[in-house]
């Protein structure tokens, strides 16, 4: 394993779609990721070689509100501290970007909650409605 981590590093549409398909995110068209990627703020990728095996997004308005989204890892690199780094790498990038009082939000799944409560983050009452 040749594992390289990259800032800024916007995925092509097909590799993202495998990804999130193999880490059990939502289905979504291509022409829905193509938007969502071209959209973030900031994306943090782990590889092996050139490979895709982790993602982790960053979205918002940059000044007064963003959110932590996409976080994958693909089954087979799990266990290895990518998900960790990537965790780390995206809040360096938000302490460096974001100005001072900007609110960093995440919809975590519960097995993720321990890594989102290490970086900071705080359970909150929340509400969500997907557009279908």
């Amino acid at each position: 394993m040749s594992l390289s981590w990259k800032d800024g590093d916007i995925p092509i549409v097909g590799e993202y779609l495998e990804l999130r398909e193999a880490a059990g995110l939502p289905r979504a068209t291509p022409a829905a990721a193509a938007k969502g990627l071209s959209g973030g703020l900031h994306c943090v990728t782990a590889r092996d070689g050139a490979r895709l095996v982790g993602i982790l997004r960053i979205v918002g308005d940059g000044g007064l509100t963003v959110s932590l989204t996409d976080l994958a890892v693909h089954p087979d690199w799990r266990g290895q501290g990518i998900g960790r780094g990537l965790m780390q790498r995206a809040m360096a990038w938000c302490d460096d970007a974001l100005p001072r009082g900007c609110a960093i939000g995440v919809v975590a799944r519960p097995g993720s909650f321990a890594l989102y409560t290490e970086a900071g983050f705080e359970t909150r009452t929340a509400m969500e409605r997907m557009h279908t």
